[in-house]
């Protein structure tokens, strides 16, 4: 689609059925309703005629001028009731369950989308998309559909009545609405451009701004908050010029159309003064037909404004649409169950969306079961996405994964991942209670359990020792607890768990010495008779581990125990003895 191409009226109506959903029968009973509302009023508009003809008339007849009037009040009676049945789309509050439907569709699209993809989405960018994109997208739906069908309807019903009065007054106003097209084409395009603008600028903005609070605390350490910082002060600042230039651009369509409609109200009102003075029209006719485009003149003026609410709608709806449309990875036939727990590669090779190189290239090994086996190797050279792979993070271009001799891709994501927990090194807790932060690994777990877990997990003692205990609440992020603590609650949510396969990566890496005997006791306990996978970096806190793969570039150079790779004195040699002489190294004095 070219940048300044707009959707048509019909394929925004369309899209208007895809939100609606389940309700989308109700949406269209309220068009039809707006429109019957709309053609009452405008044959009320249209009775303006024969009312003034009759009030005007040489010889006034009381019970016709009634009549009209009698017309007039029951028709806008009408318009008024199908206009309150039109709103019950609104008013029933079946709106807010279209809202409430979309973002659920929204959080399963989330929760199916493979990781890869999800990843590539900034928080604000989401945030932006399920809170301001939902309600621009639903809210404006009743509203719009109304004022847009009375400025559709209610012309085109007082042009079909004049073509009864007058013929040459209808053709007048008809005559005008060529004119309007390129106004509208103009202001769409503009509108489409803008909208779309808007909700970029938008979501970068959220982004900037939830990055900028979550690193306030490094801002403030290196002084670079408030006008110093350039990232959140740019979008914020791009945002403002995007709104500038839209109301400037959108202002001069919106001013031509005010101008199109004085126009016509000119041309009819000189046109049909030669009409009167020729005797083929009456002076009380056009003083009606001057009436009812008066009438008209503040909805038609707004016109341009209702049609650019579409095209905020389209641009929201489209970004959401983009997370919908999200293929999840696929689930191959037959489903299979797992007995044991070994894990092998077979030829893996997996390149990240836009990377020219590979991450893993052709990597084989096999891990037993209840073993552990040790990942090791410099930063980024692929350890990570070996235990990315198992968790089904996206799938390799090329090998097999499997766990117990049953490739993964024949596992639903729920069977998968109930055999795997994880300890990462960044651990990340809910601004919830300590004891739901650990029950949320198994939900049907008693308060014994749970308090079994914390135990097992060396923090029973700091969790009792807090205010409300384990009802304390432990802040965003676990923002109120140390490392060392943060680390223990997510190792006692693993033991919970309880599940055959353990991922380690590096939870020791960034505790102190203290915090670090407490997290490996816990860890000791977590491990007991399961299949263990550990990141580790300090390579001697590895070297009881059943196998050692070496990882370099994203292909596994070197396996075997530590005393195997010891006498190899090849990559894992030169990185061990490198750690050896950094531990003997010291400052002089």
């Amino acid at each position: 689609m070219k940048k300044n191409q707009f959707a048509s009226m019909y394929a925004i109506y369309k899209l208007t059925l895809e939100l609606a959903g389940e309700y989308r029968n109700d949406f269209k009973k309220s068009l039809v309703y707006f429109t019957l509302a709309f053609v009452f009023q405008g044959l009320a508009f249209g009775l303006f005629y024969p009312l003034l003809l009759a009030m005007f008339a040489d010889t006034p007849v009381l019970s016709d001028i009634i009549l009209y009037l009698g017309l007039m009040v029951f028709f806008s009676l009408l318009s008024f009731w199908a206009k309150w049945r039109g709103h019950d789309f609104d008013y029933d509050g079946k709106i807010v369950d279209v809202t409430h439907e979309l973002r659920t569709k929204l959080g399963t699209a989330l929760r199916e989308m493979p990781l890869e993809e999800l990843s590539a989405y900034k928080t604000g960018e989401l945030n932006s998309t399920f809170s301001s994109n939902v309600d621009e997208s639903v809210l404006h739906m009743g509203m719009v559909a109304s004022m847009f069908l009375q400025i559709i309807i209610v012309p085109i019903t007082i042009i079909v009545v004049t073509f009864f009065v007058d013929w040459r007054l209808a053709f007048i106003m008809i005559a005008m609405l060529p004119l309007a097209v390129p106004l509208y084409n103009w202001k769409r395009r503009e509108a489409h451009e803008e909208k779309s603008e808007y909700n970029q600028a938008n979501g970068v903005l959220e982004s900037d701004f939830v990055e900028y609070i979550q690193g306030l605390p490094v801002l403030k350490a290196v002084n670079k908050v408030g006008v110093n910082a350039q990232k959140l002060q740019g979008s914020i600042a791009y945002v403002k010029e995007v709104q500038q230039q839209g109301l400037y651009k959108g202002q001069i369509p919106f001013v031509l159309m005010g101008v199109l409609i004085e126009v016509t109200l000119l041309a009819i009102v000189f046109i049909g003064a030669f009409f009167v003075l020729d005797n083929t029209l009456s002076f009380i006719t056009l003083a009606a037909a001057v009436i009812v485009i008066s009438r008209l003149a503040e909805p038609l003026s707004i016109f341009l404004g209702v049609v650019s609410i579409f095209d905020l709608m389209d641009s929201a709806f489209k970004r959401i649409k983009f997370i919908l449309v999200t293929e999840p990875l696929k689930v191959h036939k037959p489903l299979k169950a797992v007995k044991t727990f070994d894990i092998a590669f077979d030829n893996v090779s997996f390149s990240y969306q836009n990377q020219p190189t590979h991450a893993l290239k052709n990597v084989s090994f096999s891990m037993p079961n209840k073993t552990m086996t040790a990942l090791v190797g410099h930063s980024g050279c692929g350890k990570t996405t070996i235990t990315k792979m198992i968790m089904r993070y996206a799938d390799p271009q090329n090998g097999t994964i499997t766990i117990g001799g049953v490739n993964i891709k024949n596992m639903t994501p729920e069977n998968l991942m109930k055999n795997i927990s994880v300890v990462f090194q960044d651990v990340y807790l809910f601004d919830d209670t300590i004891i739901n932060n650990i029950r949320m690994a198994n939900p049907k777990a008693t308060d014994k359990e749970v308090e079994d877990a914390a135990q097992s997990a060396y923090c029973h003692e700091f969790i009792i020792r807090l205010p409300d205990g384990y009802n304390t609440k432990i802040g965003d992020i676990g923002g109120s607890l140390s490392g060392g603590e943060r680390q223990r609650i997510s190792i006692a949510r693993a033991i919970l768990k309880d599940s055959p396969i353990v991922i380690l990566d590096e939870p020791t890496a960034a505790l102190d010495t203290q915090s670090e005997v407490a997290v490996q006791s816990a860890i000791d306990k977590l491990v007991e008779d399961k299949t263990v996978i550990v990141i580790a970096h300090r390579l001697s806190t590895i070297a009881g581990a059943d196998t050692i793969l070496v990882v370099d570039n994203g292909s596994v150079v070197e396996s075997g125990t530590h005393d195997e790779l010891i006498m190899k004195k090849g990559r894992y040699f030169s990185m061990y003895s490198a750690q050896q002489r950094i531990k003997d190294w010291h400052i002089d004095a």
